[in-house]
């Protein structure tokens, strides 16, 4: 008779030849392997940047000396190197020789953590500053009073899973509409990812609480610039669409002249992060997040002065929408404000 083979192996041996080994694996440190001009390539930011941003959001990455994690900087280079390439996440974890799932939780951790310092980076200036903006924003073409430029950009996102309608944008293509208000040197003062790819850009300025801070706080004089999308205010100054007299041509000159600073921003946006570029490959609420630390990064960066890489990357520009807004007294009246405000400073 054959020999009969046990179903089961005895109980020390399947603890001591079975146990599932704890791997250890090698983590590959880049501030180690590169010069700060090649960290700057691949990352956007040098060896000392990269440290400060990681003291910065060390308090909401998930490390302690007894887990398996990578340390904080090494989390912080992952996701530098997806927001700066938008290549896939399982190449960015292989350069630290992590895996995908760990590469995508070390992106969400670092883009939440950079959402929770945005205003000690992203807000609209105040006091001297905004005098100073004032004067920086009047020396480009003589528009006085110019706060900030708002406009929208579209972000390209997957076919979202839930309402997929809504994410359709008047170009066919699915998308979060990102509204952003930016100064002369290029800075954001304020940006809004929330809201999906149809919803038109003056809507989004309506119901946002930078719009209705603008519309409580600014003086008289005070304005924000914006395309010939939104409904025009004394505090939200757009472009003639048919102009007929020599103030209203030069306004529309020197209108455009300034508010092009916010359209190059995008562009460097963009060309510093590409997975801006692209078309990110996550839900939503993770692109918005995305969106936003990329802002807060943007910010830094140019604070901090690092160089921006002139990559071939060009951002999406379309003509400006034309809408027919209701002519109701409030907006008269802003009409009426914009003609004195044209003649008084762009007749000569």
């Amino acid at each position: 008779m054959a020999q009969m083979i046990p179903l089961f192996l005895p109980e020390e041996e399947t603890s001591s030849s079975m146990a599932r080994q704890r791997v250890f694996r090698d983590l590959n440190d880049p501030l180690d392997c590169y010069d700060d001009m090649e960290l700057v390539r691949r990352f956007r930011f040098s060896r000392a940047s990269i440290s400060k941003i990681t003291e910065l959001i060390a308090n909401y990455l998930n490390f302690t000396e007894r887990s398996c994690a990578a340390s904080p900087h090494l989390q912080v280079c992952v996701a530098l190197q997806f927001f700066a390439s938008g290549t896939f996440q399982i190449i960015c974890g292989d350069g630290i020789n992590v895996s995908q799932a760990s590469a995508s939780r070390y992106i969400r951790d670092v883009s939440l953590g950079l959402q929770a310092i945005y205003h000690q980076f992203v807000s609209l200036p105040a006091g001297l500053k905004r005098v100073e903006v004032k004067n920086k924003f009047c020396e480009i073409a003589h528009f006085p009073g110019v706060v900030g430029l708002v406009d929208g950009t579209h972000i390209r996102i997957q076919r979202p899973s839930e309402n997929e309608a809504d994410y359709i944008n008047r170009h066919f293509y699915h998308s979060i509409n990102v509204q952003a208000i930016c100064q002369p040197d290029g800075m954001f003062s304020d940006v809004l990812a929330r809201f999906p790819g149809s919803v038109h850009d003056s809507r989004i300025w309506k119901n946002s609480g930078v719009g209705m801070h603008v519309e409580n706080t600014f003086s008289i004089g005070e304005h924000i610039l914006g395309d010939s999308g939104y409904m025009m205010r004394p505090y939200l100054l757009t472009p003639y669409r048919q102009p007929i007299s020599t103030p209203q041509f030069n306004y529309n000159y020197a209108h455009k002249r300034t508010r092009v600073i916010v359209e190059q921003t995008f562009g460097r946006w963009k060309r510093r992060f590409h997975c801006l570029h692209g078309e990110l490959r996550m839900s939503p609420d993770k692109v918005c997040s995305i969106i936003v630390a990329c802002a807060v990064l943007h910010n830094i960066a140019i604070q901090w002065k690092q160089p921006l890489l002139e990559d071939e990357v060009s951002d999406d520009s379309y003509p400006d929408d034309v809408l027919d807004f209701e002519e109701t007294v409030g907006h008269l009246a802003s009409k009426h404000y914009r003609d004195q405000f044209s003649i008084h400073n762009f007749s000569n």
